[in-house]
Formats: C-alpha cells, sequence, structure tokens
C-alpha cells in the first residue's frame, strides 16, 4: 500500500488544536502532542499517531478502546510523598500528558536528591514508554518508564502468564535511556511480551497475516491471523523454554506499577475495573493503568561526560563488530529510531492509509483542516 508523508511540524499543528478541540487545556495538549510525534519521528509507528483519534480522542467520548473512559479535565493529584518519591492519581486524566508531569516531577526530586520515583495510578494508555525515560536524558540522568495492568479474571488478547491458559496481563512495557556524548543515546523500549497489542492491530488494518508464534487463537494455538487473535504470548514463549522470563519482567514491572502505584486495591472502583469483569480476586482488583517513572542524575557515580563519553565507546565497539548473515550492521537500541528520526524530519512522517481515514475523520469532525 501507498504511503502518504506529512511534515512532522504540520502533523505536530494539527494534532495540538485537535487535542485543544476535544477539550484538553493547552498545556496538556502539548505535551500529548510530543509524545504522539516523537514515536511517530523515530518509526514507533504503533505508539504514535496513529492512535490519535481511535485510542485518545474516542476514548473520552466513551468508544474505541478497553482502556477506560479518559476525562479530559481530570486533575493529578498527589496522595504519598518523600524528597525521593512520590505517589499520584491521575484521577482517569489523560495518560499521555500526565505521564509527563509525572516524569518531570521524578527530574525535579532528582536535580534535588540525586533520584526520583514516581508511580501513577488511576490513569489510562501512556503510549511510548520510551519518550518518558528519553526526557531524562538532558539532564544529564538515566531515565525508566514502565506501566502495567492484570486482568485479575482475564481478558481477551491479553498476555497469559507462563505455563497458563487465560489471558491475564497488558503487554507491560518498560524502557530504559541513558545519554551519550555525541553518538545515538541508548533507548531501550520494550513490550514484556513478543509483541504489543498495537502491532497486531496495525498489521490487521494493513491486511497483512502476523508471524507465527506472535500470538495464540481461542484453542490456544499459534495463529497468523490478526481476526483470531485472542491471547499474546510472553516473551520467549507461553509454554516454551524462555517463557518464564517474559513472564517474569511482566510481573515485575506490575509490581512497581500496579502493586506500588496503589492501583491493585481492596475498594476498587468498579467502574474503573478494566475488562470483561469486574469483580475481585481475593479481594483485590486493579481500578486503572498504572505507571512507574524513575529518574537517577548520572554525577551521583562519577563524571557524567566521562560516562556519556563511555556510553559512546560501547556503542561504537558494537557497531565495529561482525554482522551475522542478513544484517548489515549491529546496533544498540535507539541508534535506529534515532537515525529513523532525522530521516523522517527532512522527508515527512509516513502515513499508513487507515491513519489518513482517521485524520481525515478528526478534521472534518472539529472543522480543523489537514492537507493530506
Amino acid at each position: 500500500m501507498s504511503e502518504t508523508k506529512i511534515a512532522a511540524d504540520e502533523l505536530r499543528a494539527f494534532s495540538l488544536q485537535i487535542f485543544e478541540a476535544a477539550g484538553v487545556n493547552s498545556v496538556d495538549a502539548e505535551y500529548a502532542t510530543d509524545v504522539l510525534i516523537w514515536a511517530s519521528l523515530r518509526g514507533v509507528d504503533t505508539h504514535g499517531i496513529r492512535n490519535l483519534k481511535r485510542y485518545y480522542i474516542d476514548t473520552a467520548g466513551g468508544v474505541g478502546r478497553r482502556d477506560g473512559v479518559i476525562c479530559f479535565d481530570a486533575e493529578l493529584t498527589t496522595e504519598f510523598e518523600s524528597p525521593t518519591t512520590a505517589a499520584l492519581n491521575a484521577n482517569f486524566g489523560l495518560g499521555l500528558s500526565v505521564s509527563v508531569r509525572a516524569m518531570n516531577l521524578a527530574i525535579k526530586k532528582a536535580n534535588e536528591t540525586g533520584v526520583g520515583i514516581v508511580t501513577v495510578r488511576n490513569s489510562t494508555h501512556f503510549g511510548p514508554a520510551g519518550y518518558f525515560a528519553h526526557m531524562a536524558v538532558p539532564h544529564d540522568m538515566l531515565g525508566f518508564a514502565s506501566t502495567g495492568y492484570l486482568f485479575a479474571n482475564g481478558q481477551p488478547k491479553s498476555v497469559v502468564p507462563f505455563g497458563g491458559l487465560l489471558p491475564m496481563l497488558s503487554t507491560n512495557p518498560l524502557a530504559m535511556a541513558c545519554p551519550g556524548a555525541t553518538g545515538p543515546d541508548f533507548v531501550l523500549d520494550m513490550a514484556t511480551s513478543v509483541v504489543p497489542v498495537n502491532r497486531v492491530e496495525m498489521l490487521e488494518e494493513l491486511g497483512k497475516a502476523i508471524p507465527a508464534g506472535w500470538s495464540l487463537d481461542k484453542n490456544h494455538q499459534t495463529t497468523d491471523n490478526p481476526d483470531a487473535v485472542q491471547k499474546m504470548e510472553p516473551l520467549g514463549g507461553a509454554t516454551t523454554y524462555g517463557g518464564h522470563k517474559g513472564f517474569g519482567l511482566a510481573v515485575a514491572g506490575w509490581i512497581l506499577t500496579g502493586l506500588l502505584g496503589g492501583a491493585w486495591r481492596k475498594d476498587a472502583d468498579a467502574n474503573r475495573v478494566l475488562g470483561d469483569n469486574s469483580k475481585t480476586k481475593h479481594g483485590f482488583a486493579q481500578e486503572g493503568i498504572a505507571h512507574s517513572f524513575a529518574a537517577v542524575r548520572l554525577d551521583q557515580f562519577g563524571d557524567p561526560t566521562l560516562i556519556k563519553q563511555g556510553l559512546d565507546a560501547m556503542t561504537q565497539t558494537f557497531n565495529d563488530s561482525p554482522a551475522a548473515p542478513g544484517f548489515d550492521r549491529v546496533i544498540i537500541p535507539g541508534q535506529l529510531e534515532a537515525e529513523t528520526e532525522i530521516e523522517r524530519r527532512e522527508h515527512g512522517i509516513p502515513l499508513s492509509p487507515s491513519t489518513v481515514v482517521d485524520l481525515r475523520s478528526l478534521s472534518e469532525e472539529f472543522n480543523i483542516p489537514l492537507s493530506i
């Protein structure tokens, strides 16, 4: 299928106006737009502008997503705070902007104490985890971000535990970023499932089959048909040796988000328990999506300049190493995305036909022009 390209600045202006027209305040609209455009520029199209309508604008109206209805006018409140930590309640606000505010607080605490850790509960889909981890990089800090959800009673298109039949976890991604000196920053952004659900959805939109080993059908058999997907596999597989590692990472990420963030509760609002079954399990249920963010100053461990130069040397060491058959080179996480951003800033962001349809629909709905 052919792709339409659009300049990043034009797409950014459009997204900003759409959020504001939908009722988001100007600051949060800018925060949310920056997250989506960052993902689209870096080639993380599963979490970029393709989600503007169906994940965020439609969901605020109560349709289109299973991540809970978004309240654009929600207030982000503090439930616990120390010099190095904070636990926040998003009150069902826009996860994109809520997460920017939370990471800004983690960075502020790290500036003051060396480290900052912030959790959020009662939130909604927050987009690309890598964006929030990467926010720490300009401050000479390590950044970390994760999000998670536990469907205690199971939910279609969720991740099965290793050795289990019931899909119970979201793809529980985690991200870490470390600044380089002159070379690319290290930016790891990964689901703890084989792939995120968004990628299956994107291939479904494009009318493409999915590779075997990504997901399972209702009979717990691997499928290449996106329409038949009922279960996502943990990284390493649902039953094969290695899947226990992906499952373990998913649960560890959930502990940092759902458990420490206070989302897994005895008094959960049933209206904010996601999925088809909101009943508690052993007295607990998860209220809204939960996130975790952290920032750590490099100077707590030595000279930041030397640390960043060391990262550059590490990157070049891998780049210089021999590539396996079928590969042009060895690269670090974040390197290809940084190169993609340079290319897309110059030549525009490609949009799939389905994304073009969505953006044109928003353009008509809010009477905001877009030249695609």
